[in-house]
């Protein structure tokens, strides 16, 4: 039905639009569907999506690991292939090429040699590598909650130990140790004085676990409250101010990742909330949930001893000689003139590694990689080019604290002020509709989208304002908060969707979501291409 609406679009004037800022010839237009039929079907991307998702070749695609190293070596060796330019000078892009079949990479070079060629932070070929310590799971992990029972002089001990993902990850970017403490509950682990708010005031935590949220009490989306909370919303000071009060381990009450701070002396794992449901039984403190919208409610901490102990073990090794690597590439415009200015495809390839098993992260984001795979190898291949120079940048990092997007807003390949549009790409393999983050903020370009959809893919949009530039939560957020106009592209509606969890796997996505949101991808690049 999609191509004979294609072939309706191009044969019948009734179904072009009534206004065009700009105009594409038949010929121009036909070789544009061509390419993009051929190049962007749903087979193919689906196929990307379940290659991505090996647990063996990429390992979960850790930022920094030999398994994301590989994933990237992959994706510039396709880049290679259709013929896209690279920024760097030649450099090789190792010898992985993807065949269809899972296993086919093979393994060459290592992740050192990604960004060792060159200086720290150097493009070489497609390589934008910077320098990234990274923590990698390596052995066996538990957690145990010790519950005192019996009265009197013959207290015992309870063990209970709770399943992997339904109870407990890994910690991204633990220290390696075999802790048994007792735990503290420390609310979000705060201390901001100049708030009138300290979640450790009171209480003693030295040699001991504290059990903490994420984010912060404010509940606030107002501008100005969030600037003011927003270093205490960091996974990173949580770490760091528990290992000043004195704190041994942590029992975090977050989605798993390796956004986190390290400390060579301090074990932790992520929980859910039935590990902290448990925690305070019997506490008096009412139910976790209760105690914790107190908390929110009348912005006051109510922090306390448990009674219960806590056992984590964490088996881990840091390098920190490891790199990231940004893979870019370019299909350059058409135009003398215009060549000179940019659109840029963006999505992130890295996910969360071993923690210790395996997590796809089918959805987020090799979802997305698939995508903007497809759309570069129909760009690249047609015969015809968009006014404008497109590039696509496979980014790095993304789950490990943005740092592959801040990487490249620190050191850009192309001037800012040449860059006409970002589409970003961020979870887009499960939905029914197309979600535009960002586009009331960029609405001048957000029309060349509309139009785009309403052309050929026909899908519903929601066009949406962002919540996150004051803490970004996304590499669109990341870039929008440099000021370079930009769009988080996803896909939402109908079907559930997993986050950080094992069951975000190839057997989730929905290979139509992802070849309409290709061919939206693709012709609102060549519309931003060419207006």
């Amino acid at each position: 039905m999609k191509r004979l609406l294609s072939a309706l679009f191009l044969l019948c004037p009734a179904f072009l639009p009534a206004q065009q800022e700009f105009s594409l010839s038949q010929d121009v237009k036909e070789e544009y569907l061509s390419s993009m039929h051929k190049h962007i079907t749903s087979e193919k991307l689906f196929g990307y999506v379940k290659y991505l998702s090996d647990s063996t070749l990429f390992e979960g695609r850790l930022a920094g690991s030999e398994g994301m190293a590989r994933a990237n070596r992959w994706v510039a060796s396709l880049f290679e292939q259709w013929g896209l330019e690279p920024f760097g000078t030649a450099g090789s892009t190792g010898s992985v090429v993807y065949s269809g079949s899972v296993g086919s990479a093979g393994t060459a070079g290592s992740v050192g040699s990604v960004g060792s060629a060159g200086s720290a932070g150097s493009i070489e070929g497609y390589y934008q590598s910077y320098p990234h310590p990274c923590v990698e799971v390596n052995g066996e992990c538990l957690l145990e909650i010790l519950f005192p029972v019996g009265v009197k002089k013959d207290i015992d001990t309870l063990h209970k130990t709770y399943p992997w993902a339904d109870g407990w990850f890994a910690g991204g970017t633990s220290a390696s140790g075999d802790i048994t403490a007792e735990i503290v509950y420390a609310g979000f682990g705060v201390s901001a004085p100049e708030l009138g708010y300290d979640d450790y005031k009171g209480i003693d935590v030295k040699g001991k676990i504290v059990l903490i949220e994420g984010e912060t009490p404010n509940s606030s989306y107002e501008k100005e409250d969030l600037l003011k909370w927003y270093p205490y919303t960091l996974h990173q000071y949580k770490v760091a101010n528990a290992v000043a009060h004195g704190a041994i381990g942590m029992l975090y009450n977050w989605v798993p990742g390796p956004n986190n701070g390290y400390d060579p002396g301090f074990v932790y794992a992520y929980i859910t909330s039935q590990v902290a449901e448990d925690v305070f039984k019997g506490t008096g403190k009412g139910t976790f949930r209760e105690h914790r919208n107190r908390i929110v409610k009348d912005m006051k901490p109510s922090s306390f001893n448990t009674g219960k102990y806590a056992r984590i073990k964490m088996s881990t090794v840091r390098n920190e000689n490891a790199f990231a690597s940004n893979i870019v590439g370019i299909v350059r415009g058409s135009d003398p003139v215009l060549r000179d200015e940019y659109v840029i495809v963006s999505g992130h390839l890295d996910h969360l590694g071993m923690i210790p098993y395996h997590i796809a992260g089918a959805n987020d984001n090799n979802s997305s990689t698939a995508v903007l795979l497809g759309v570069a190898e129909a760009l690249a291949k047609s015969s015809v080019k968009p006014k404008r120079s497109v590039i696509f940048m496979s980014i790095d990092g993304e789950e490990a604290n943005l740092t592959g997007s801040t990487y490249y807003v620190n050191n850009p390949l192309v001037p800012k002020d040449k860059v006409v549009a970002i589409l970003n790409l961020e979870q887009v393999g499960i939905g029914e509709r197309i979600n535009l983050s960002h586009g009331v903020e960029y609405d001048h370009f957000i029309q060349a989208m509309k139009d785009a959809n309403d052309d050929f893919v026909h899908r519903k949009l929601s066009v949406r304002s962002n919540r996150h530039i004051t803490r970004p939560r996304t590499d669109g957020a990341v870039f929008m908060k440099a000021d370079y106009p930009c769009v988080d592209i996803g896909a939402g509606g109908g079907a559930p969707r997993y986050y950080h969890h094992p069951d975000d796997d190839w057997d989730t996505i929905n290979p139509e979501t992802l070849e309409d949101v290709a061919e939206f991808v693709f012709w609102s690049a060549i519309y931003l291409g060419n207006r």
